[in-house]
């Protein structure tokens, strides 16, 4: 189906149709999307699933990492306590939080309506809690044009002092 796993240890049961895989297991889905992880167990067509101390680089340089992470019908993720951001970790210190980041008790990514659903989330910069946000509802990477809040930017003035600009983007035709 387009899926490539490459992995220490791989295990295949025929009888139930599931795979297990443990230690540095990398695997790129069809769209270029590449998931890490600790433990994977899957079935055989990749829709439903488990995994642990899971990492996931998407094309356009979103990142999502979480402790665990469940495929669900082969539409839907959900990450238990994970962190998403867009920011690239810095070249000379990557040991360091990204400029932004938010970290939730759950991320769930519908694969229907392609969004990513934060549930108890918070706002952080640079590494420090900024905001308490109950739930927040992005679109997911694959989506070009939707109505929704905008990647957040700062400014800083000797006058008004530091800013955060957090814009909403509201589509008025789809063409």
């Amino acid at each position: 189906g387009g899926y490539k796993m490459v992995s220490q240890r791989v295990e295949y049961n025929q009888k139930t149709g599931r795979m297990t895989a443990i230690g540095n297991i990398e695997l790129i889905e069809p769209g270029g999307t590449r998931l890490y992880a600790d433990t994977l167990d899957v079935t055989d067509n990749f829709a439903d699933g488990f995994l642990h101390a899971l990492r996931i680089d998407t094309t356009d340089n979103t990142r999502f990492a979480a402790e665990s992470g469940e495929r669900i019908g082969g539409r839907d993720m959900v990450l238990n306590n994970g962190v998403y951001t867009a920011c690239l970790p810095c070249a000379e210190h990557p040991e360091r939080p990204p400029l932004w980041q938010i970290k939730a008790e759950k991320v769930i990514q519908n694969g229907e309506k392609r969004t990513v659903r934060l549930q108890n989330a918070r706002f952080e910069l640079f590494g420090t809690p900024i905001a308490w946000i109950p739930v927040l509802e992005v679109p997911d990477h694959t989506v070009k044009r939707k109505s929704g809040f905008l990647f957040p930017s700062m400014s800083q003035t000797q006058n008004l002092g530091f800013g955060l600009t957090i814009p909403y983007y509201y589509v008025i035709s789809q063409i």
